[in-house]
């Protein structure tokens, strides 16, 4: 386990140093300003996030042992909370390629394209693929469509949490989530609105973090202790 530790902590440092060198290239369409590859950022933050997530899920199972339940209300919630951790990682890695080429920059209103809902070159390239992660346009608008289906996926646990007697740390958790969804939401839509100024932008990225703990915690805490249904 240490040895894993230590590999992964190397392979996060290498993977910031190819990061930096990708940087560090010429690159004929941007001469002013430095670029790094998206692929390396998404690569490097999707390590970072995922070091730091064994790590606290580590804590949680030292400091908190679960004691999962076979409750089906609550694990029909536990899974969800799980597939809210899950969405909320992809939507981050989604923000990774959007700051890696500037999306944020191609359409500052919000919530059309513009004046249009499907924005007309959202598939321009060939092959098509290509779009999702060298598109700006089709970056940002795959960060919208995971941003607000995060956003209905957060409801919706809180919707089902509410005929719950839910553990008081449990309950705090469920509406933190709900909360943090809300605030994040509107962190990127004014980071959008507002083309993008660098310390809106650095709390929307901290604010998909602690979406991600308070998911990774609800779903560890929701199986610690068995919930009752109110008749």
């Amino acid at each position: 386990e240490q040895r894993a530790r230590k590999a992964v902590v190397s392979t996060q440092s290498t993977g910031g140093w190819y990061m930096v060198k990708s940087g560090l290239e010429d690159h004929p369409e941007s001469h002013d300003i430095p670029r790094v590859s998206q692929y390396r950022l998404a690569s490097h933050l999707g390590m970072a996030f995922t070091l730091y997530l064994a790590m606290f899920k580590t804590s949680m199972d030292l400091i908190l042992p679960a004691q999962h339940s076979s409750a089906p209300a609550l694990q029909n919630l536990r899974r969800w909370s799980g597939g809210i951790a899950g969405l909320a990682f992809l939507t981050a890695m989604s923000g990774a390629f959007v700051a890696g080429l500037d999306a944020g920059l191609v359409y500052n209103s919000y919530p059309k394209f513009a004046d249009r809902w499907i924005p007309s070159d959202l598939i321009v390239f060939s092959p098509r693929w290509k779009n999702i992660f060298e598109n700006t346009t089709t970056v940002q608008f795959d960060h919208r469509i995971l941003g607000h289906s995060l956003l209905v996926a957060i409801c919706a646990v809180w919707v089902m949490s509410r005929p719950l007697v839910l553990p008081r740390r449990a309950a705090l958790l469920t509406n933190a989530l709900m909360g943090m969804g809300w605030m994040q939401v509107g962190l990127g839509v004014s980071t959008l609105l507002l083309h993008v100024p660098t310390w809106l932008a650095a709390m929307h990225q901290q604010g998909s973090l602690i979406l991600l703990t308070l998911a990774t915690w609800l779903h560890h805490e929701l199986g610690r202790k068995k919930l009752k249904l109110i008749k």
